[in-house]
């Protein structure tokens, strides 16, 4: 945005849709540049960098995928599991990473598993429930001191049963963990996460051999959306520990590959495998906007903090930037050669984004100084008036002056009550 337009938009009487817009496309360019992008240091990119910088090494770096990655709900520490069974942690202190503490899990499940998935007990700034695609629930506390990792205890399900997904809901009163086509299991937390409710995954959708492919929770932890392969949405009511079905959906052509609230409680929206992404109306679970241009699946979804941007990653290597109310595409960016499933995930409290990388490394995004939108728009109204105000200045002041045939400046004459005439 240039300095004339920046000077356009402060003519506004108001901040409109418009003003909005352009300020929000404007910091979301800010984020791709180079100086506010930082490459998050941890072992898969100390190992993706020694390689590139060896002349002893010519074959390709193998692959570790980021499989899950979450923020804790107070913004202060974030996961991720890879492919190679590993977990690792970070407290988060600054915007560079250069200051915040890691903890590195090589096998967080043991040899032979893969953290599928985790989920951070919003009540506890340590503590964490881990499935790995077997009939065990992990729960781990992450100690900032030691550097390390304790199993606080073991949620078992069944021999025949494996939990690929968990999922706390926003208030830390249950967890839920899912089979792909078999069992939803709700635990207590607040009774030593005690088993209190299961479903036949079978038993809630119209299709037959229906796998579950996305999960969220409302905001107030009243109810589940679940996101199906048949491309359903089964909305339930968690209500007394009991899971009751309250509203069936046909709302995709193809598997819901993700779903997310907005976090004012107007929308939820929901991607798909069918190039489509759906915003709902909350209240009335009627579809109010439809980002149809995308050209490719959806693999992933986010909102920020403050609902105003939806971040959508696409098969085909792209990631978009819309305005959740409008459905206006504000940015958008080619993730060409990555090569893996793209990853996105914004700040709980900022409206910074943890992006991929080349070769699996994942990278921060923001801008500095500026947490969130807003605090951008006031540093860039300041910026602009004392711009506006230095060029006014300066052009009174040549008003004032003139310059004679040797280049000399000449001040103007001006009575004095020393000299002026008896």
């Amino acid at each position: 945005m240039s300095t004339s337009s920046a000077i356009d938009i402060l003519n506004q009487k108001t901040i409109t849709s418009k003003v909005a817009a352009l300020v929000t496309s404007k910091y979301l360019q800010s984020t791709f540049s180079k100086n506010n992008t930082s490459n998050i240091e941890d072992e898969r990119f100390i190992h993706v960098s020694s390689r590139s910088h060896s002349r002893f090494t010519s074959s390709p770096v193998t692959p570790n995928e980021v499989l899950s990655l979450k923020f804790h709900v107070s913004g202060s520490s974030m996961a991720y599991s890879r492919m190679d069974g590993s977990l690792t942690v970070w407290f988060i202190k600054d915007a560079s990473f250069d200051k915040s503490i890691k903890v590195y899990i090589p096998d967080c499940c043991g040899s032979d598993k893969l953290a599928t998935d985790f989920s951070w007990n919003p009540t506890s700034l340590n503590q964490m429930a881990v499935v790995s695609n077997s009939s065990e629930i992990s729960l781990l506390f992450i100690n900032e001191k030691s550097l390390k990792a304790s199993k606080l205890r073991t949620l078992s399900l069944g021999n025949k049963t494996k939990a690929n997904t968990c999922l706390y809901d926003p208030l830390g009163n249950w967890l839920l963990a899912t089979t792909k086509s078999e069992k939803i299991y709700l635990f207590n937390v607040k009774k030593d996460h005690s088993l209190v409710s299961s479903l036949n995954v079978g038993d809630i959708s119209p299709n037959d051999n229906d796998v579950v492919y996305s999960l969220a929770w409302s905001n107030n932890g009243s109810h589940i959306f679940v996101g199906f392969k048949s491309g359903h949405l089964v909305i339930l009511k968690a209500k007394d520990g009991n899971l009751v079905v309250s509203t069936n959906i046909k709302a995709h052509t193809g598997p819901i590959t993700g779903i997310k609230m907005d976090p004012w409680g107007r929308y939820f929206i929901t991607g798909s495998i069918d190039g489509n992404c759906y915003i709902w109306g909350l209240k009335s679970l009627c579809c109010e906007l439809v980002i149809h241009d995308l050209d490719s699946a959806v693999i992933t979804l986010d909102v920020c903090h403050l609902g105003k941007i939806l971040g959508i990653c696409t098969e085909d290597e792209m990631v978009y930037f819309y305005d959740l109310n409008s459905g206006s595409l504000l940015q958008s960016k080619s993730l060409a050669n990555y090569d893996t499933d793209p990853v996105l995930k914004f700040y709980p409290n900022k409206s910074w984004y943890i992006m991929s990388g080349k070769n699996d490394t994942l990278s921060n995004h923001f801008v500095k100084n500026e947490e969130n939108l807003i605090t951008y728009w006031k540093h860039m109204v300041d910026s602009t008036i004392i711009e506006k105000r230095r060029k006014n200045n300066g052009n009174s002041n040549n008003h004032s002056k003139r310059i004679g045939k040797n280049g000399d400046r000449i001040v103007k004459d001006r009575p004095s009550r020393f000299n002026s005439k008896k």
